[in-house]
């Protein structure tokens, strides 16, 4: 009888606002030098006023704006992120690997803000669970070398599954990533169930935001007696700014 394993991801989307000037060592939300001003408010108004500026307002150019003046610095860039709710793999029949042609998804992200965004996932756990038998489990994959990307390569006894930043991703680091969309070609990782930087981006985008494309692979080893079902897990795909 032929194993039919059902691969199911459901991907979330949380955005972070971000608006302070901050190091490592310290942070200042907002201060001013000026001659008079404060907040003030009536029953229908509220007014905030700063005396002594000079050269305020916004300005900006292809890479950068600039917001001068005290009430300006009060503004927080935007960012924003949008995914397709759940991923749905390719089955796996028996043994071998998840067929890739529909194993992708696409986020968009989008910032105003001029120092550009990093871009984060996670995983709701190490592994993809049977819904049917919570014991029964597609194990994370494991790279050779912790944190780095590498060709695909699950071991006759093993079932694994992984992620890769697709080539035609904005942000994508190629070096980090490979240059091809596949098991052998591609590089790829585990997802863990903490926050791990997958790609930053040092400059605001532009109004259509960046795609940044999702890739995940399983596969059941050719010795490895996995039991059918359908196996799940939750991915977090978070983006903050910088």
């Amino acid at each position: 009888m032929k194993r039919i394993i059902l691969i199911f991801l459901s991907l979330f989307f949380p955005f972070s606002i971000v608006g302070a000037m901050s190091s490592e060592n310290f942070s200042i939300e907002k201060d001013v030098i000026g001659s008079f001003g404060n907040q003030s408010t009536s029953e229908n108004f509220n007014l905030g006023d700063t005396g002594g500026e000079v050269a305020t307002g916004s300005s900006g150019s292809e890479n950068y704006d600039l917001l001068a003046g005290f009430w300006h610095m009060l503004g927080d860039y935007i960012i924003s992120i949008s995914c397709p709710a759940n991923l749905t793999m390719s089955n796996i029949i028996g043994s071998g690997q998840s067929d890739l042609s529909g194993n992708s998804a696409t986020c968009n992200v989008f910032t105003d803000n001029p120092a550009g965004y990093s871009l984060f996932w996670k995983a709701s756990t190490v592994g993809m669970v049977s819904t049917g038998n919570p014991s029964d489990i597609i194990g994370a994959y494991s790279p050779s070398q912790v944190d780095v990307a590498e060709n695909w390569s699950v071991g006759a006894s093993d079932s694994e599954w992984g992620a890769h930043l697709g080539s035609a991703s904005v942000t994508v680091d190629t070096d980090f990533w490979g240059t091809l969309d596949s098991y052998l070609a591609g590089k790829w990782l585990n997802i863990k169930t903490t926050d791990f930087q997958i790609a930053q981006r040092t400059s605001k985008t532009s109004t259509s935001g960046d795609d940044e494309v999702f890739w995940f692979g399983a596969e059941v080893g050719s010795t490895k007696i996995q039991p059918s079902g359908t196996y799940v897990v939750d991915v977090t795909i978070t983006a903050i700014t910088l």
